[in-house]
């Protein structure tokens, strides 16, 4: 057989393991009873401790994630509302390209919002005089 190797007793017969069965052999049951409340009452307490401190963090996360989840849902709508923009001013520039050879004399077009109306200006006929408005 193998020799026994030091420590491997957890069970040794010390003086504080002595004195720790004879404390616990002469306790009364109302003493038992209290030390397990006691204990109960103490574990629930780490418990709901340790669960607010979860709950805290659970929190935090949740809060940090939402953000996230915001900016992300933001930047998306910038840049969808950008892209629809930038396509329609191309459309309307190619609209305006294509109107511009295309005369349709039943159209009205000095009252289109685009069309900037300025009073008519002619040079004067004389030597250095300048525009005249009308």
């Amino acid at each position: 057989m193998p020799t026994k190797r030091k420590g491997a007793n957890l069970n040794c017969d010390t003086n504080k393991s002595r004195s720790i069965r004879n404390r616990r052999a002469q306790r009364t049951e109302e003493q038992v009873q209290e030390e397990n409340t006691g204990t109960r009452v103490r574990m629930a307490q780490l418990r709901q401790e340790h669960l607010d401190d979860t709950r805290a963090e659970r929190n935090e996360v949740m809060r940090l994630e939402q953000r996230q989840s915001h900016r992300f849902t933001v930047n998306r709508r910038i840049a969808n509302d950008q892209q629809h923009q930038q396509a329609h001013r191309a459309f309307v520039a190619t609209s305006f390209l294509c109107l511009a050879f295309q005369y349709e004399p039943d159209i009205e077009y000095y009252a289109h919002s685009k069309v900037e109306q300025r009073g008519k200006q002619r040079k004067c006929g004389k030597a250095g005089g300048g525009p005249i408005t009308s």
